[in-house]
């Protein structure tokens, strides 16, 4: 087991926050790396609001867009927990049009342009476990989400509206099981829509009462109330000459102006960082946290499990997919193998090591340098290693 030096490991983190901040990727950041549930350095800079100047602090409210991810999977699996849903279930069996969803394919009009319409059907039927592994071809490429920007706004006011449109009407960008394609927030939300029909609950009900409640986390939410609003990291941008501005084109939304009563299970949580601490330590320490269980040992096992099926095009050599989360392989560049977690958009990221006791979590929010193989959280890496 590698132990970390404390003392070196935040000489590195306070100077890569200090080049981060020069170079404006951002305008504030937490950062925080635990070993064995101690926390061994922790750097929080900046400003959470570039008018008021009100600093970043471990109870500032981040937008944590894809970390939202690991929560929804935490969630199917609590189910699954409960008896209520099997990772093996047919996603028709609860929601039957897409027993009928098709493989799209390309069409040319006469005026030259392309559209995507139904094609193949489907050779195996969806899974709930395909959902979570980015193997289910649901806006996972270009035909996709060309199609998925049809649904409007009338389509998107809640998971139940989203869910049936796409069933209707999506068609999927490869077989399941056949591909690998990034699904930025359809295929969780289909996750999450079981999740709401065999509990009877909605779903930000459900992932507090389940996953949240029992670690004692209030500060990770779909709906942020006025109180958390004002502690809201503003989102940083630049202008065309470079000169670091606040984006408020969200207003009072959570990812991407969608309405607060469609919780996006792939991208809308809300929280801060000492409240996903809690929630990574959980799943470091198996589904228990200060003597809590939320997950049984398996249920954090099969997360943490590489999923798609070997061969399975679109799966690199070194990084792969569990359920809600990647997993890396031998030969990474930074990271320890069997290590898991998943970054944001808006440039949050976190991963566990569980070989060498690690949880590592970075909170910013900026439209600079964000989501996968941002420079901000491979450098955050390379620190922590």
């Amino acid at each position: 087991m590698i132990k970390l030096d404390g003392n070196a490991l935040q000489e590195r983190l306070s100077a890569l926050v200090t080049k981060g901040i020069s170079e404006s990727l951002y305008s504030g950041i937490a950062l925080r790396v635990l070993q064995n549930g101690e926390t061994v350095a922790e750097v929080i800079d900046g400003v959470s609001d570039l008018e008021t100047k009100q600093p970043v602090t471990a109870d500032t409210m981040f937008r944590l867009a894809s970390m939202t991810k690991p929560v929804t999977a935490a969630a199917v699996l609590a189910a699954q927990d409960r008896g209520l849903l099997s990772l093996y279930d047919c996603v028709g069996q609860y929601l039957p049009d897409y027993y009928e969803m098709r493989v799209g394919r390309k069409e040319l009009r006469e005026d030259g342009t392309a559209d995507f319409v139904p094609g193949e059907k489907l050779k195996k039927p969806l899974r709930i476990h395909h959902l979570l592994s980015h193997v289910n071809g649901i806006a996972s490429g270009e035909m996709g989400y060309q199609a998925l920007g049809r649904a409007g706004a009338g389509n998107m006011k809640t998971l139940r509206d989203i869910t049936d449109w796409m069933g209707k009407n999506l068609p999927l960008d490869f077989q399941p099981d056949e591909a690998t394609g990034y699904s930025a927030v359809a295929a969780q939300d289909v996750a999450a829509r079981i999740v709401e029909l065999v509990s009877g609950m909605p779903f930000n009900e459900f992932v507090q009462k389940n996953i949240f409640d029992p670690i004692g986390v209030t500060d990770i939410t779909f709906t942020p109330s006025d109180e958390q609003w004002s502690r809201m990291m503003c989102m940083f941008s630049r202008d065309e000459n470079g000169n670091g501005f606040m984006d408020t084109s969200l207003g009072r939304t959570t990812f991407e102006g969608f309405p607060l009563t469609y919780f996006c299970a792939g991208a809308s949580l809300a929280g801060t960082l000492n409240a996903y601490t809690k929630f990574a330590e959980m799943l470091r320490l198996d589904g228990t946290l200060d003597g809590a269980r939320v997950l049984s040992p398996a249920a954090v096992r099969v997360m943490q499990a590489p999923w798609p099926l070997p061969g399975t095009a679109g799966i690199g050599p070194v990084e792969t997919w569990g359920l809600g989360v990647r997993v890396i392989r031998d030969g990474h560049p930074t990271l320890p193998a069997g290590s898991f977690g998943w970054s944001g958009a808006y440039g949050t990221h976190f991963w566990i090591d569980p070989s060498n006791g690690v949880t590592a979590i970075m909170m910013r929010n900026s439209r600079i340098d964000g989501g996968a193989g941002a420079a901000a959280t491979i450098r955050f890496e390379k620190a922590v290693y």
